[in-house]
């Protein structure tokens, strides 16, 4: 296993970066959430829905399916998702310090966004992360097909053609990109993490086909990792416990912190590009359901911003139809694409200093 190198700055700034967070804390409050774990604001940051509708002149709808929340006027659609940083205005992302919440029955709006309304300027905030490497996994393969469609399409031949489609894509918007496997090859799931830290990845991003049962069922899906199994704590210790910074011989606790800091971290920035994702996906005009959470072990074990994407049910006719078609397996890579870029380009206006993976 190779050695993490971490510089002295990059040390004072996870010191920095803790004791910012323990400012933030101060004189907060913590509520719970609309769906799952609890979100932590200062109440001086919101204001209700109603209110600022009718500020603005806005009507809104919430589909409590989607936790989607539409805010529109005649000239203007805002979306954003609760519990998300990251939402659009007329199909343009921008990204919220707090996330909007839901609580004792009433949707709070972040102020943030009613100064970008008066102001019609969208967000300045200077995120610290710079995506340069990323890694693209085209899942199964080989002796492991994957899901089969009724009519013979094998999910491996989908995973590897879109995958493909995606490294042209990214590749023409200037990242460096490696794929987990350029054939039709069995990868071993482990091989796979192996391969996103070997190459020192700052994003790892798993294709899939779907299947079902229920023919009916359709739609892309995206996945991040839950924080329930994020288990940041334990993996920190057991990497504290391995490796080095820079050959440095910190205390174990020392190391342990760093590595708990940057697990979070990167826990994170997947769930942020899941949101991204969704909202490029669903502005294309996709069939796409919210961010769902999974344990899949690619994410679990990547230790890089990691999502997986499954691209479309080949159980379902449609879609299985869909998914043969050259120019829907490029719309997908475009949709991918396109998310990734939006997200760099905000990292790309913050320091370069990389957080989150420090160099594998």
């Amino acid at each position: 296993m190779e050695k993490i190198v971490i510089s002295r700055k990059n040390i004072f700034a996870f010191c920095l970066m803790l004791v910012t967070w323990g400012l933030l804390a101060t004189g907060c409050a913590t509520i719970p959430s609309y769906v799952g774990g609890a979100v932590t604001f200062s109440p001086s940051d919101y204001v209700g829905v109603e209110s600022f509708c009718k500020k603005h002149g806005f009507q809104y709808s919430f589909d409590t399916i989607d936790d989607l929340i539409r805010l529109y006027s005649s000239d203007k659609e805002i979306k954003i998702l609760l519990n998300s940083f990251v939402g659009a205005i007329n199909g343009s992302i921008f990204y919220l310090k707090v996330p909007p919440v839901y609580r004792k029955g009433k949707i709070l709006i972040p102020r943030q966004l009613d100064k970008f309304v008066s102001s019609r300027t969208l967000s300045s905030f200077r995120p610290t992360f710079v995506i340069k490497t990323i890694v693209i996994d085209p899942g199964h393969g080989g002796r492991d097909p994957g899901a089969i469609s009724p009519r013979g399409l094998e999910e491996k031949t989908i995973n590897l053609m879109v995958a493909k489609y995606l490294k042209e894509e990214l590749e023409g918007r200037g990242f460096k990109v490696i794929l987990t496997r350029l054939r039709d090859v069995f990868i071993s799931l482990d091989e796979r993490v192996r391969i996103a830290r070997r190459h020192h990845a700052d994003f790892f991003i798993s294709l899939h086909s779907n299947s079902n049962r229920s023919r009916n069922v359709d739609g892309v899906e995206i996945y991040h990792l839950p924080a329930s199994r994020l288990n940041s704590r334990e993996r920190a210790l057991r990497l504290a416990k391995s490796e080095d910074f820079s050959g440095r011989e910190l205390p174990t606790n020392v190391k342990a912190i760093l590595w708990d800091l940057i697990i979070s971290k990167n826990y994170a920035f997947s769930v942020e590009m899941s949101n991204i994702m969704y909202f490029t996906f669903k502005n294309l005009g996709f069939n796409v359901r919210p961010p769902k959470k999974a344990s899949f072990h690619v994410l679990r074990l990547a230790y890089v911003p990691s999502i997986l994407v499954e691209m479309g049910y080949l159980s379902n006719a449609y879609e299985e139809k869909a998914l043969r078609k050259k120019y829907y397996q490029r719309q997908i890579a475009q949709a991918v694409s396109l998310a990734i870029s939006s997200l760099n380009k905000r990292y790309a206006k913050g320091r370069k200093t990389r957080y989150a993976n420090l160099n594998w």
